[in-house]
């Protein structure tokens, strides 16, 4: 068969930041590359890999051995997304980036299969192969369950089972399941109703135990793992998991991958992800289609009509008992919900999303000019109600911001916030600055960084991006701009979490601007650190030669931490309290006077655990906030690979005369 007559096939995946590029490539990508997966896809048709991802990220892929391999076995495009990149509300992001990649097809859309792939699945081998015969008995639509592990303890089982010289995870399924299975995520287990220990607040699946080997499901929330549009792409106006389906397959028909011999994704997930949904005890069945009525549509309902199989060895005559139970229990679910799925297009869920990603749309650019919606995304609200509704509840934020503001920015803030303690690192670092005013002081930070600002107009403090230091001509243009001192001696950096990786480099650059007894600072701030569900405590410590500098030896250097279970848990509760200061429901109205009851003591709480922890701590607390590393010596020649003539000559801002 000729190339052209294949079926023609874009796989899709969504990934940006260094860190979330290396975990791909180290275990989801290898997997994808197995024989019976994207070999065999591509095998069967006309095959092209689209990576969503920021502009500044294919390098980061050039680097990883497995890109490599997949670059040269088949066609590779980018497509960037910078302008849909936040610091948070992923599934926005990721719906619109799929959106885009959609659209890239133009015309051909319904002439084109599109298969979505995750970043943080990983494939037992065999499983595309699978999809590429779905894909040859014409399907219009295929959905795929993900069955959920602890990524701790399954991720180093899994880089012992890459083959490094093809680059390539081939797991048998059954090896991947059982693999699973012994490592079931806490959700899992709480979505398992034949337990009556731990339950979930939400059940977008539902588990049975069959025997140690079986696991069968019934999945509400499943994954769309390929779609060939019966029409193109309209506005987009619900998450992909909602809404792709039935806009780009009025039809109806689909098939679910339901038996794990067949196909199985694993889904890598860090153990902490979603506890919060976690209580003990077992829920009622009026409780678990109370929480279902609220957000299934159609489709949904459609979807957990099917039995999902997980199983390690062969299936056991009692799995048909169980699938009576299972059919019986969602039977009896779907009789108490709302008569009336929910509609998919401009879902609560997806319109509450949008707004908060607008939102940090705004944040990130630290700018209060209105954000408008990206191309792919359709209108939010089309009647007055809703436009009303959108007003007053605008208005309404924009009355929480300011009070907000009342109470400081970073790092000048109240002891009773949650980054109190954060900020003392900088301004006690700052008040231990005993040279004289005429001494250059240096900041090099993001264009976000909430500190650039307030240390330029009150510590007379230059400002220099990170980017512009790391970049020969920017470094140039900045040195001649203003009266910028040609030696710092107190310079203070601040990295975010995110590009915590590139610290070296940006330590390196400062080389030709310190004096030659010059004291550094750098800040290192995971400024979601409560939220995040991965301990940073542990990861940075993974990260130390790419922080420390090359030729550290020379220098003094000390660390001192921030953060701990109990700061992480009070900001958990304090963010739960204020996601319900907006009443969407009558309900959630009454809980208002909880709430504002309730805060001062989160705050009076958080004030006192600030200052039982006021004093600096060299030892690392679990969960991390931040980090402040002090370096002094003879900086200037240990953050460079010159000597003293070429430093003279690049703070000039001529290096081409060294």
């Amino acid at each position: 068969m000729l190339a052209t007559d294949k079926p023609k096939v874009k796989l899709l995946t969504v990934i940006w930041g260094e860190r979330y590029i290396e975990e791909f490539a180290r275990i989801s990508l290898p997997s994808f590359l197995a024989p019976g997966n994207l070999p065999s896809l591509a095998q069967a048709t006309d095959l092209e890999v689209l990576i969503m991802t920021s502009a500044r990220s294919p390098g980061v892929f050039r680097r990883e051995p497995a890109f490599k391999a997949l670059e040269a076995l088949y066609r590779v495009r980018f497509i960037f997304i910078d302008d849909l990149i936040t610091t948070g509300v992923y599934g926005v992001t990721l719906t619109l980036a799929y959106a885009r990649g959609i659209r890239d097809s133009g015309c051909e859309q319904t002439n084109t299969y599109f298969v979505f792939m995750n970043s943080d699945f990983v494939l037992a081998d065999g499983s595309l192969r699978t999809l590429a015969q779905k894909i040859a008995e014409g399907h219009p639509c295929i959905m795929a369950p993900s069955l959920r592990a602890c990524s701790e303890t399954v991720l180093p089982k899994l880089v012992k089972s890459v083959d490094c010289s093809m680059n390539s995870l081939a797991v048998p399924p059954r090896d991947m399941v059982r693999l699973a299975l012994h490592n079931l995520h806490p959700t899992v287990i709480a979505k398992t109703i034949t337990q009556d220990f731990v339950n979930c607040t939400t059940h977008n699946q539902i588990y049975w135990q069959v025997d140690s080997t079986t696991l069968l499901g019934r999945y509400h929330l499943i994954f769309m793992l390929m779609i060939k549009p019966e029409r193109s792409l309209p506005p987009v106006n619900s998450y992909c998991d909602y809404g792709f389906v039935p806009e780009l397959v009025p039809s109806g028909r689909f098939e679910v991958l339901n038996e794990s011999d067949d196909f199985f994704m694993l889904e890598l997930q860090p153990v902490e992800q979603e506890k919060h949904f976690l209580c003990c005890g077992k829920p009622t069945i009026k409780q678990i289609a109370r929480e279902l009525s609220v957000w299934t549509t159609q489709e949904h309902r459609r979807f957990a009509e099917i039995d999902v199989v997980f199983h390690s060895s062969d299936l056991p005559p009692v799995l048909e008992t169980v699938r009576e139970q299972a059919a019986v229990l969602t039977g009896r679910l779907h009789g108490m919900m709302n008569r009336t799925p929910m509609d998919h297009v401009r879902h609560p869920y997806w319109v509450l999303g949008v707004d908060a990603w607008l939102t940090q749309q705004r944040v990130d650019k630290d700018t209060d000019a209105k954000t408008p919606l990206p191309p792919e995304c359709g209108p939010l609200y089309p009647r007055a109600g809703h436009l009303r509704l959108v007003t007053s509840r605008n208005a309404y934020l924009r009355t929480l911001g300011r009070l907000r503001r009342l109470a400081g920015v970073k790092p000048n803030v109240p002891i009773w916030h949650h980054e109190w303690l954060d900020s003392r690192l900088v301004l006690n670092w700052i008040a231990a600055i005993k040279d004289p005013p005429h001494r250059g002081k240096l900041l090099v930070s993001t264009p976000h960084s909430p500190l650039a600002r307030w240390l330029e107009k009150t510590e007379g403090f230059d400002v220099i991006y990170a980017r512009d230091l790391m970049d020969d001509e920017a470094l140039s243009q900045w040195l001649k701009v203003g009266k910028r001192n040609s030696r710092y001696c107190n310079v203070l950096c601040h990295v975010y979490r995110s590009d915590v990786r590139q610290t070296r480099r940006i330590l390196e650059g400062l080389g030709a601007l310190l004096d030659d007894d010059a004291a550094v600072a750098v800040f290192i701030d995971h400024e979601a650190g409560e939220t995040d569900p991965s301990n940073f405590s542990w990861e940075l410590a993974q990260y130390v030669h790419e922080v420390v500098p090359g030729r550290w030896t020379g220098l003094r250097i000390s660390a001192i931490f921030t953060g701990g279970h109990l700061k992480r848990r009070l900001r958990l509760i304090e963010r739960r309290l204020l996601r319900h200061l907006w009443p969407v429901t009558w309900k959630t109205a009454l809980l208002l006077p909880f709430v504002v009851f309730l805060w001062p003591m989160v705050a009076g709480a958080t004030a006192l655990n600030n200052w039982r922890l006021r004093h600096s701590n060299s030892s690392c607390p679990p969960f991390c906030s931040s980090a402040l590393l002090c370096l002094s010596g003879p900086t200037a020649l240990a953050l460079t690979n010159c000597d003293r003539k070429d430093l003279d000559c690049a703070a000039t801002g001529r290096p081409d005369t060294c």
